[in-house]
């Protein structure tokens, strides 16, 4: 950053600066504000450092458990009213996971089968993903850490980096906790619009656990005018559904992470926000900082590696929604409402809402599968062509996973997975394959865009809007099954 401003102060002389004085590091100046000359030209009053030091530590919680931080911030942020679930709220979900355990039986082999099901507040279902949060945003924490700790050692004035060269497991204190305001603040916003345990497609919860959240599930019944008992069945087949794919094919949620790590690679570290705070610090309140640091640190991708990291992750989490998608809407044919409960979630999951908006902002992630239908349209197409196990099959191995390619020609699947892979490759070397083929992938999907089904589902109005009038039997174009 000091490179474009070449005569500019750069945001941590402008900080520093402002802490220590007009003549402090950085000022360019051969005496200090209080007239002491020096080889550095300023003088640190050390009970100045120490009590600055130790406002920094407590505003940043050096010590303190970043997964407990991030909870109490996520508690802090959850929504209101919360309201407590009653007991007429406890047995309707009850029923409806039952009732959706067995009309799932009979769509999938699947297990779907012994698993607890409960329907909790927005605060529970915080405290209760929080865990599995911290494990799929801990490639997203890395990179900061090393974005910040890169940027303070560059950009720290020189008179400044002595004083500041035992201050190294503060600042990576301070980088943790800077990470868990922003996926606690993330989590409890999201906290007002998520429905399951899986909502967003990560296995946030162990997989025997399944989970709804009340208000959540009433209030989006009531926004697409359906019974919300019809609702809780459609959502708790969703819910079973994924925990039984995640359950089938433990790779898959390792397969997530490599995608998570590749895209959290590309993501920068916004240090612009380190300037805005340099403008606005009051050295007699410094723990203002911590509303600047609330406002988001990581610029979208923007590097063509960036976006197709971007591309592959969505893919991925596409094919997941698409499978479920398809399943559930299978077991579901008894409710009046599916094919509306249907298209509304589609709409939802294709396009990013306030909450999801802000999740990004915060941590830098998207979990967007934008191309939902298309991943809808092959599993269908392989239901139509082999039944319901030509449908799960594709998960019974790393080299059957669809990709980008799979999704621009759902009726070449079968062809080129005989023709290019065998299942005699070992696991990593399938899921490194995937991968990487992925990703190359994106290349020939973006050059069609403007005329392929990446451009219909992206804009997630008009599109969706044709899509569902198109494929409103649901199976997408392939007629009731």
């Amino acid at each position: 950053m000091s490179d474009d401003n070449n005569n500019e102060q750069n945001p941590f002389e402008q900080i520093f600066g402002m802490l220590f004085g007009a003549n402090g590091p950085g000022s360019g100046q051969g005496e200090d504000k209080y007239g002491n000359a020096g080889p550095q030209g300023f003088q640190i009053d050390p009970a100045m450092m120490s009590t600055i030091m130790n406002q920094m530590q407590g505003l940043f919680g050096q010590g303190a458990d970043p997964q407990a931080q991030a909870t109490s911030i996520a508690q802090k942020s959850v929504p209101s009213p919360d309201p407590a679930v009653g007991d007429e709220a406890v047995k309707a979900t009850t029923d409806a996971f039952r009732l959706a355990e067995l009309w799932l039986a009979e769509a999938t082999e699947f297990s779907v089968s012994n698993r607890t099901a409960r329907t909790v507040t927005r605060a529970e279902w915080v405290s209760e993903t929080m865990p599995g949060w911290q494990k799929f945003v801990l490639p997203i924490k890395a990179n900061m850490s090393s974005a910040l700790t890169e940027t303070l050692e560059t950009q720290v004035p020189a008179e400044m980096k002595g004083i500041l060269a035992g201050a190294s497991s503060m600042f990576g204190s301070m980088s943790d906790s800077m990470f868990a305001m922003q996926i606690g603040q993330a989590v409890g916003a999201l906290s007002e619009s998520v429905l399951t345990g899986t909502e967003v497609g990560l296995p946030l919860l162990p997989h025997d656990t399944a989970v709804l959240v009340e208000t959540n599930v009433e209030k989006f019944a009531s926004e697409i005018d359906v019974d919300a008992s019809e609702v809780r069945i459609f959502l708790a087949a969703q819910e079973l559904a994924h925990l039984a794919l995640f359950e089938r094919a433990p790779w898959l949620s390792a397969q997530v992470e490599t995608a998570l790590t590749r895209y959290a690679q590309g993501l920068k570290v916004d240090t612009s926000q380190i300037e805005d705070m340099a403008t606005q610090i009051d050295p007699s309140n410094i723990s203002d900082l911590s509303d600047n640091i609330r406002q988001g640190l990581f610029n979208p991708p923007t590097t063509e590696d960036q976006k197709k990291a971007l591309t592959n992750l969505e893919n991925l989490l596409a094919v997941i929604a698409g499978w479920v998608d398809v399943v559930v809407y299978s077991a579901c044919a008894h409710l009046p409402g599916r094919d509306q409960i249907r298209e509304a979630l589609r709409r939802r999951r294709a396009t990013a809402g306030p909450a999801e908006k802000t999740f990004s902002t915060l941590v830098g992630l998207e979990f967007n599968p934008r191309r939902l239908r298309d991943a809808a349209a092959l599993f269908g197409y392989l239901e139509t062509q082999g039944g319901t196990e030509a449908r799960d099959k594709v998960f019974s191995h790393p080299d059957l996973l669809p990709t980008t390619q799979d999704l621009d020609d759902p009726l070449g699947y079968s062809e080129r997975r005989h023709a290019e892979w065998t299942s005699e490759s070992t696991l990593d070397e399938a899921l490194s394959r995937i991968l990487d083929e992925g990703i190359e992938g994106t290349e020939t999907s973006e050059s069609n865009s403007d005329s392929g089904s990446d451009s219909k589902s992206e804009s997630g109005s008009e599109s969706d809007g044709d899509e569902g009038t198109d494929d409103s039997d649901g199976t997408g174009g392939r007629g009731e099954s």
